[in-house]
């Protein structure tokens, strides 16, 4: 099951956000309704499957047509592709989320435990 979103900060496209989820996991669940949803601590976790593991890939490129349009992109502007899976307890996968961030809207930082 996918949900795709523009996301806007002050009327602007600042990003492109696509999740996905595995339908059995998701069926009859808010994620399936065809308008905006949220819960305190996020839906999947209202609903009992949480999220015990994240792995991360970012990759930069250049966009696609599609991309360039739904953000309005500058000609040659790079965006940076941010792929993260959450996972279960049990290594079972939840949810991927594909972000598409314009090159020329963000700075992406990471702060990582030592612990």
């Amino acid at each position: 099951m996918a949900r795709k979103r523009v996301r806007y900060i002050d009327n602007r496209p600042y990003a492109l956000a696509d999740s996905y989820f595995p339908q059995e996991l998701v069926s009859g669940t808010p994620l399936m309704e065809p308008r905006d949803v949220s819960a305190p601590g996020g839906i999947l976790a209202s609903v009992g499957l949480v999220q015990a593991k994240y792995v991360d890939e970012i990759s930069v490129r250049m966009p696609t047509r599609r991309e360039a349009e739904l953000l309005g992109l500058p000609a040659a502007t790079p965006v940076a592709e941010h792929t993260r899976t959450g996972y279960d307890a049990a290594g079972r996968p939840l949810r991927c989320m594909v972000t598409i961030l314009p090159g020329d809207r963000h700075k992406i930082l990471y702060e990582v435990s030592t612990d």
